[in-house]
C-alpha cells in the first residue's frame, strides 16, 4: 500500500513536470516566432534552449510511458503465450529493462562528469549555464525510469497505470 502511494505521488510529480516542460517549450517557441515576425529580433539562446527543453520532454515522457507500460514491445508474441507465461515474460522484460536503465543511468553520470571536467559550454548561444546542466536529464531520466520499473517489479502501480495484460 505504501509503494502504491509513492507511485501515485511520483506520477503526479512526473505529470506536473511534463506539463511545466511542455508549457515552457510552447511559451519559448511562441515568443520567438512572434518576436521574429513582428519585431525582426530574436533571443540568441532561444533555439538552443528550446532544443534542451524538447530533449528533456522526451526523457520525462519516457518515464510516463514506463509508468503506464506504454513502451515499445512485441505485443503479438506476448499475447500469443499462455496467461501464466505472459506474466513471467512481462516480469523478465521489466527486469531486463531495469538492468538497461540502471546501466544508462550510470553511463549518463559518467557522461555528465566528463562534461564537467572539461567545462564544456554551449558553443553558439549565450545560455547562462554549462552543457552538463542540460545533460543531467540523461542520468536523471534513466534513474526515474529505473525507479518506475522497480516499483512495477515490486507490484506497485499508480491509479492511472495499468498494463494490457493486467499483470
Amino acid at each position: 500500500m505504501i509503494l502504491r502511494r509513492i507511485s501515485t505521488a511520483l506520477a503526479r510529480a512526473e505529470d506536473g513536470l511534463a506539463a511545466l516542460n511542455l508549457a515552457a517549450v510552447f511559451g519559448l517557441v511562441s515568443y520567438e516566432m512572434t518576436a521574429r515576425t513582428l519585431f525582426g529580433s530574436s533571443l540568441p539562446w532561444a533555439e538552443e534552449m528550446s532544443r534542451v527543453l524538447l530533449i528533456s520532454l522526451v526523457y520525462i515522457s519516457a518515464v510516463g510511458l514506463t509508468r503506464s507500460n506504454g513502451h515499445i514491445r512485441v505485443e503479438f508474441i506476448v499475447t500469443a503465450l499462455p496467461d501464466r507465461l505472459q506474466g513471467a515474460v512481462v516480469w523478465l522484460s521489466d527486469l531486463l529493462c531495469l538492468a538497461f536503465a540502471l546501466t544508462a543511468t550510470w553511463l549518463g553520470v559518467v557522461f555528465v562528469r566528463e562534461s564537467m571536467r572539461f567545462n564544456l559550454s554551449f558553443a553558439h548561444s549565450d545560455l547562462p549555464f554549462p552543457v552538463w546542466v542540460a545533460q543531467l536529464i540523461v542520468p536523471v531520466g534513466f534513474a526515474l525510469i529505473s525507479l518506475r520499473l522497480l516499483l512495477r517489479l515490486l507490484g506497485a502501480r499508480s491509479g492511472a497505470a495499468t498494463d494490457p495484460q493486467g499483470t
